[in-house]
């Protein structure tokens, strides 16, 4: 059953503008007319399980980092996190706006400057924890409302069996095109299109992807390097 769930899924294109409860059939049974009234009170704690890029990406923080004595202006606070752990475990990673933090790739259609996190031993690093959020700026990493709502309409109308897993098949298809806008924008640049790319959703991948490449004297367990993230993001200031 979830072999047949899991091939719909990933055949429905996030760019097409039709509902994704349209497209998965028996899976989805229909939906009450009563649904509507409670979706705002379902809304948050449906999601609740998955908040790894809720509380991150929303806030600036100025950090004091271990080898800096001025402080640094962060968008987030996991990027702050990465930097600290760059700083520790990387050799000679120094954080140098527009160099080796924040650099710049290209404007937007507003004239704004598009960067990338980081520029780690020649390649660019980004983290970016999957957004399934929506707020007033946007729709998560949906690409419009549209979108969001389908995706929550086909959450909470799935079992409790099948939700979980729609969810992370969800997950990875938005990790997987926000990868790809990112490739876009970078193959547009005359420097950075020859420069490898690494998208880290979650401290796991940002450990396996990038600490265990490039760093030395690192955890060697994901247990003790969990324990120093989640340390370090009580730690920061608010």
């Amino acid at each position: 059953m979830k072999e047949d769930f899991a091939v719909t899924v990933r055949n429905q294109s996030l760019e097409s503008s039709e509902h994704i409860s349209d497209e998965l059939g028996d899976l989805v049974p229909q939906i009450p007319n009563k649904f509507k009234k409670k979706k705002k009170r379902k809304h948050r704690c449906g999601l609740a399980h998955d908040t790894s890029g809720e509380d991150l990406d929303e806030k600036t923080i100025d950090l004091i980092t271990s080898r800096k004595e001025e402080a640094v202006r962060f968008c987030s606070r996991s990027e702050a996190i990465c930097a600290e752990l760059l700083q520790r475990f990387i050799p000679h990673f120094q954080l140098k706006e527009g160099v080796t933090f924040q650099v710049g790739i290209g404007k937007d259609e507003r004239g704004n400057t598009r960067t990338v996190d980081f520029l780690v031993d020649g390649v660019l690093f980004e983290y970016h924890p999957v957004r399934f959020f929506k707020n007033k700026r946007r729709c998560g990493d949906f690409c419009n409302t549209d979108e969001y709502r389908s995706y929550t309409r086909t959450f909470y109308s799935l079992s409790d069996d099948n939700r979980e897993f729609f969810h992370s098949v969800m997950k990875a298809r938005l990790a997987e095109n926000y990868f790809k806008k990112r490739r876009a924008i970078l193959d547009q640049h005359p420097i950075f299109r020859r420069m490898e790319l690494i998208v880290a959703t979650s401290p796991e991948e940002f450990y396996s992807l990038v600490i265990r490449r490039f760093g030395k004297h690192y955890p060697k367990t994901i247990e003790k390097f969990m324990a120093l993230f989640n340390e370090l993001r009580t730690s920061l200031p608010d």
